[in-house]
């Protein structure tokens, strides 16, 4: 008996260090097969480090692969073309590799039509004019010239079920199974002509016995194999009306355009069904479609949804990015858990039900807060399930093509689908201009400029995507080499600090521009518009409450004369707030956070005609003073802290004012002075002194300054004449006046365009200075000196949030017009 041939892996890495191209991968693939399972393993990362794309499985390992016959060397495969949208509307493959399987359709030699379906709504739901076509009965063809709007994969891929996108003047879209592996006859879930609407989610069980969807407000079950109806659900989302002699019996019932999402558990006996706009979340018996859970209206549940394997858990979207854990019997809550995702598209299971996935959007390096709705890239938080707790655990945020892919948008909401196999999750998401596939350590393995609608097979081994072509992409050979560094994370979901506020204080109807917090949230402050045609932004004081219930929320006095907030800073101790304010009476005004008592308020000048006045404030360390600049007038006032008594009162000659610090004791005063070229001045408190002009190199203007502790250097941050945020450190002698180090800026975060003049923050916190800059184009970044290193990315522009850095550096808090979040900076 001769010997099996035995391939020589040097031959094999002399091709894999060759540009890859058709010819070198089949030869590829004969040697790969002749490996043993050691020579297999030690080769896979070479290969891998091939692209994907260049990896198609040639024909005879997909006969082996959709037959059931797994090899060790098909995991070396990336992709797999199955055919195009004219393959399936006319049930043919371009490269048939099975001919002679039976027959799975059982053929209705009567050719009766089935009019009936197993009614089992939460009320009756009776016949709404759709039918089930003749169970096996051979079709000419379908219609998918404008697409495809859901597709769904079984097991072994040996078929696909596909719903076309519906005809704008007049049919539905047509809903059938194609068999992938041989010309064969259509089998018809729904026949676009019978009905009025296109289906947004189609999913296919375990199994891979039953197909379900939701068209014109009902959730429809079919026999995979046959296409025989097996029951439809009509959910009634409100009672009939009075009785006057109308029928109501219909109304109430799910839109057409509400979005329904399912899942399967993985023994295929339940199946979750979520919906995005009228929150309705239930638990239904697969085999027969009795409803096992409906979640009571009220409780903001909605889709996406998810189950673990025996459908004994259900997972559901919430509010805020929030997901919500509950017992399927008897629908308890059992925990919920905030993913810190600007949206939640998709949910998915471990297998052993230890964790779970939430797929969605974030932007920059910190998800953004509460809702408002700017672009976020693809994300995912995983969630750690014990004992019925859960835990968020890293945010996955995959780089590379996230740059335009709006993870946010509507296109994203249909598309997203999430799995979790025994190799770990994986999440898609599909938009108008980019899709991406990516792993559970944050890899992108597979991405395309256009938008696509894909779906994962049950077992996880393949993404089915849907453009035009058809192909089939196998996880395993989308793998990263085991030696790739997984992208880096994120420092944690944040907290919500609020997601709305009561009716008579609504969080606003404009976007909150003023903002400031005390240490470890304390307390804080913003100002809101609430009411659309008042011009009148009061402040919001909001403390937290220690038992972890609602928010203490109220309103800090307003000040006759004076209503144009110009300037906001918290004592270091976070028991007071000042408020420079402008107006026909402009005043800086001092309030104590408990009780909302007023310490002191003083008149200021009125303001220069024609001048774009700001007015900057900032507390010494030890709270005993506090420093006014006003940018317009030039001018700096110092003043007691306790009383409001003037200190120091001195108008810069040159330019207007940028920013001003004091040092730990109020003994000497910062500030910047625009003159042409922004220059620094340092001066003494007691005497006016000047201890320090300088003319830091490449600045251009200034969005922070902050003193040492120990009175030893003076920071400042801001913008260089390049526009790249920048740091620049000042040393300083013991009698206050500078070192004779040049001011050369640290540049900070070189891809953040600085160009506009907004303010920012610095404070120097225990290991050195950490700054929040204001970006040109709608967001922002906050960097740590010591470890240079940027801690959050933050999606807003001056005009869209507040953004607010306590001044130990240790809390960043954000508000929008749909709530605040605080951000840990560990």
């Amino acid at each position: 008996m001769t010997a099996a041939p035995r391939a020589d892996p040097a031959e094999i890495r002399a091709l894999l260090a060759a540009r890859p191209d058709h010819a070198g991968w089949q030869r590829l693939c004969t040697l790969l097969e002749q490996l043993t399972p050691d020579e297999l393993a030690e080769l896979t990362p070479e290969v891998l480090r091939w692209p994907a794309a260049q990896r198609p499985m040639p024909d005879h390992w997909w006969a082996q692969w959709v037959g059931g016959d797994l090899r060790p060397h098909h995991a070396l495969a990336g992709t797999r073309r199955l055919g195009r949208l004219d393959s399936v509307e006319t049930g043919t493959v371009p490269a048939p590799v099975a001919e002679d399987w039976d027959d799975e359709r059982t053929e209705d030699p009567d050719g009766e039509r089935h009019e009936d379906w197993p009614d089992a709504g939460f009320e009756e739901g009776g016949d709404d004019g759709s039918a089930g076509d003749p169970d096996g009965v051979p079709l000419d063809g379908a219609y998918f010239y404008n697409g495809v709007t859901a597709v769904a994969a079984p097991p072994g891929l040996r078929w696909l079920a596909l719903a076309a996108a519906a005809e704008w003047h007049h049919d539905g879209g047509d809903i059938v199974r194609w068999d992938t592996t041989r010309d064969a006859p259509l089998v018809r879930y729904l026949d676009g002509g019978d009905y009025h609407d296109e289906a947004y989610d189609l999913q296919v069980s375990p199994d891979g016995e039953t197909v379900v969807t939701a068209v014109e407000g009902g959730w429809r079950a079919w026999s995979a194999r046959t296409g025989e109806p097996l029951w439809r659900i009509v959910p009634r989302l409100a009672s009939a009306g009075p009785d006057d002699g109308v029928d109501r019996s219909d109304e109430g019932c799910l839109s057409m355009d509400d979005l329904v999402r399912f899942a399967f558990s993985a023994d295929s006996r339940r199946l979750a069904v979520g919906t995005g706009g009228s929150d309705v979340v239930a638990v239904v018996e697969t085999a027969t479609g009795r409803v096992l859970l409906r979640v009571p209206e009220g409780e903001d549940a909605f889709g996406p949804v998810a189950l673990d394997a025996t459908g004994q858990l259900l997972l559901h979207a919430a509010p805020a990015g929030r997901v919500v854990l509950r017992a399927v019997a008897g629908g308890t809550v059992l925990a919920t858990a905030d993913t810190g995702l600007t949206t939640v598209t998709a949910l998915a299971f471990a297998p052993d039900g230890s964790g779970a996935i939430a797929v969605g959007g974030a932007v920059g390096g910190a998800p953004e807060s509460a809702g408002i709705a700017v672009a976020a890239h693809p994300a995912a938080r995983l969630l750690d399930l014990r004992d019925t707790t859960l835990t968020p655990g890293r945010l996955l945020r995959p780089t590379g093509f996230t740059e335009g892919v709006d993870a946010d948008s509507p296109t994203a909401a249909l598309t997203s689908r999430a799995v979790w196999t025994a190799d770990g999750p994986y999440a898609f998401v599909g938009t108008d201009f980019g899709s991406l596939l990516f792993d559970g350590r944050g890899h992108a393995l597979w991405a395309d400029p256009a938008g696509a609608m894909a779906a994962f097979s049950p077992d996880g081994r393949a993404l089915v995507v849907v453009q035009e072509e058809i192909d089939a992409w196998f996880l395993a050979g989308c793998a990263p080499p085991a030696d790739a560094a997984p992208p880096g994370g994120d420092p944690g979901p944040g907290q919500v600090l609020l997601t709305g506020l009561p009716d008579d204080l609504p969080c606003s109807y404009q976007p909150v521009r003023d903002a400031a917090v005390a240490d470890d949230a304390r307390a804080l402050v913003y100002s809101a518009a609430l009411d659309r045609r008042s011009g009148e932004r009061p402040l919001l004081l909001v403390r937290p409450r220690a038992d972890g219930g609602p928010p203490e929320i109220g309103r800090l006095p307003a000040v006759p004369g004076a209503a144009h907030l110009a300037g906001l800073a918290f004592g270091p101790r976070g028991d007071v707030v000042a408020r420079g304010l402008l107006g026909d009476q402009p005043c800086l005004v001092l309030d104590e956070i408990e009780g909302g008592t007023r310490r002191w308020r003083r008149e200021l000048p009125p303001t220069t005609p024609n001048a774009e006045e700001r007015l900057r404030l900032a507390f010494s360390a030890d709270g005993s003073r506090l420093v006014l600049a006003s940018h317009a007038a030039a001018r700096l006032v110092v003043l007691d802290a306790e009383t409001g008594g003037k200190v120091f009162v001195l108008t810069e000659r040159g330019g207007p004012l940028d920013q001003a610090a004091l040092d730990a004791s109020g003994e000497r005063v910062a500030c910047g002075l625009r003159a042409g070229a922004t220059r620094l001045v340092v001066r003494d408190v007691a005497s006016g002194k000047t201890l320090l002009r300088a003319d830091p190199e490449q600045l251009r203007w200034i969005t922070g300054l902050a003193f040492a502790p120990d009175g030893s250097a003076l920071a400042l941050a801001g913008s260089t004449l390049r526009g790249h945020a920048a740091l620049w450190l000042l040393p300083l002698t013991a009698d206050g006046t500078g070192g004779r180090r040049r001011a050369i800026p640290r540049i900070a975060v070189r891809d953040l365009p600085m160009h506009d003049h907004s303010d920012g923050a610095l404070v120097w916190t225990a290991t050195g200075p950490r700054a929040y800059f204001p970006g040109s184009h709608g967001r922002g970044a906050v960097w740590d000196a010591a470890t240079d290193t940027v801690l959050a990315e933050l999606p807003f522009a001056a005009t869209e949030a507040g953004v607010a850095l306590s001044l130990d550096g240790e809390t960043l808090v954000t508000v929008t017009q749909f709530g605040a979040r605080r951000w840990p900076l560990g």
